[in-house]
């Protein structure tokens, strides 16, 4: 992706007010406005197969979020914010990444601890057993 065409995807998830935009040559595939992780089980549903060769933009890349781009085969990933061990599972599969800023850790919605999901992904790195409990999770706190 190209410079130009990498500045026409950050204006359009930001102007757009998206959580999540996924493309492909240009193609949008996906495009979300959902917050937390729901987006990235949709993903994960919708494209069984990968993602491969896919441009991802999202709000916030954590760890848990990287681990599930790793698993769909992501070629690049923006973010406005990204944790640094974000950064490193993103370095270690090869996965090309841009953060407009990079924070230690990704806090739950109250900014009082570590996201729930991002501990997680420190429990379970293999992304099958992670997305299951993810789901798991999910469930519990909506009830």
């Amino acid at each position: 992706m190209n410079q130009r065409n990498l500045h026409n995807l950050l204006d359009k998830f930001q102007t757009g007010k998206l959580s999540i935009l996924v493309l492909d040559s240009n193609k949008e595939l996906f495009r979300s406005s959902l917050s937390g992780i729901k987006p990235l089980l949709e993903l994960v549903d919708r494209f069984p197969q990968g993602l491969e060769g896919a441009t991802v933009a999202d709000r916030i890349v954590g760890a848990c979020a990287a681990r599930i781009f790793v698993h769909l085969k992501v070629t690049k990933v923006l973010g406005e914010t990204g944790s640094s061990t974000a950064e490193k599972i993103l370095k270690t599969a090869g996965t090309d990444f841009l953060f407009q800023e990079t924070v230690p850790e990704i806090l739950n919605r109250a900014g009082t601890d570590t996201c729930p999901f991002e501990k997680l992904s420190t429990q379970y790195q293999n992304p099958k057993d992670l997305i299951h409990a993810i789901r798991a999770k999910l469930a519990e706190l909506q009830d």
